[in-house]
């Protein structure tokens, strides 16, 4: 018996798709992203929203059954699928394929770029505050479908949605939301992205705690700081506020002994508060820099400190 006509459509559907996954860098594709394909495919953009939601259920469907897609549960939360052949990939990959707005930061990002030997069952990554998430799914859905949006939408095709995932691949992810997004880089031939390594450096000042705890960040900044200098004073100078300046003021020319133009500029930012730790989280020591006017609060620097009056 002949196939009727919405059977051939679908498993031609299917099909197309298929090849256009296997072009596919990352190991993972959103719902979203697979409605896209689906809809670019209708010959018909003017259809019933009951009969849209059945095709895509059935394209979906038949992924599944040809082995090139499965649901990544729990779905409600990572609202993605995983491609075929890509069984083996990281956590980090596959939590920034679900997540377009998100990138690899702190102890993951260390990790990453080879600076500590911590390796952490717990990953890191930031993404935008709830709100700005939002806006900017709002302008991809723009870019992706142009002055098709509004019928995509009215069809009842899924719209781009923030993933809530806590886990992958058995793997806890530390999800960080913050509104200044800082710089990062993406992999080339891979949906991975990673916090720059300026960003990595400021980020250690900012909330050690996140990277390893401070004693760590400081043995990072004496084994590492040296090679990734200009990129760290870059940082500072774009987006460093005046306390970060300070704190890597004092670790790289007072630790590290080393040397910038820009520490002249960073020194003009000192001065003596109940807020100048060097540990932005742990209690106020009275011991402290001169040059610098910070508290130096942690036990391992303290040999050549100054005391408060």
């Amino acid at each position: 018996m002949a196939k009727n006509t919405k059977i051939i459509q679908t498993e031609n559907i299917a099909t197309t798709i298929a090849a256009q996954l296997a072009k596919q860098n990352g190991p993972a594709v959103t719902h979203y992203e697979l409605a896209c394909l689906v809809y670019q495919c209708l010959p018909n953009k003017k259809s019933t929203t009951a009969a849209t939601k059945k095709q895509l259920e059935e394209v979906l469907k038949l992924l599944q059954q040809f082995h090139l897609i499965r649901p990544i549960e729990p779905f409600a939360e990572t609202r993605g699928f995983q491609l075929f052949g890509y069984e083996r990939s990281t956590t980090i990959e596959l939590a920034c394929s679900l997540d377009p707005f998100a990138y690899v930061s702190h102890l993951s990002a260390m990790e990453h770029y080879g600076l500590t030997d911590r390796f952490s069952q717990l990953v890191y990554l930031t993404r935008p505050k709830a709100s700005e998430w939002a806006a900017l799914a709002k302008a991809k859905m723009n870019r992706d479908l142009g002055q098709q949006t509004e019928n995509f939408l009215k069809l009842g095709y899924p719209k781009l949605i923030r993933p809530t995932f806590k886990k992958l691949s058995g793997i806890t992810v530390h999800l960080l939301e913050r509104s200044n997004q800082g710089a990062f880089r993406t992999t080339a031939h891979s949906s991975l992205r990673v916090a720059t390594i300026g960003r990595v450096f400021l980020d250690m000042l900012r909330e050690p705690a996140l990277c390893g705890g401070l004693q760590h960040v400081v043995d990072m900044y004496t084994n590492h700081a040296k090679k990734y200098l200009p990129f760290i004073v870059d940082e500072l100078n774009t987006h460093g506020a005046p306390i970060d300046k300070v704190r890597a003021g004092y670790l790289l020319s007072e630790v590290c002994k080393l040397d910038h133009p820009a520490f002249a500029d960073w020194e003009k930012f000192a001065q003596r508060g109940g807020s100048r730790k060097l540990d932005p989280e742990a209690e106020f020591e009275p011991f402290y820099s001169e040059r610098w006017k910070l508290s130096i609060n942690l036990p391992s620097l303290l040999n050549n400190e100054n005391t408060f009056e």
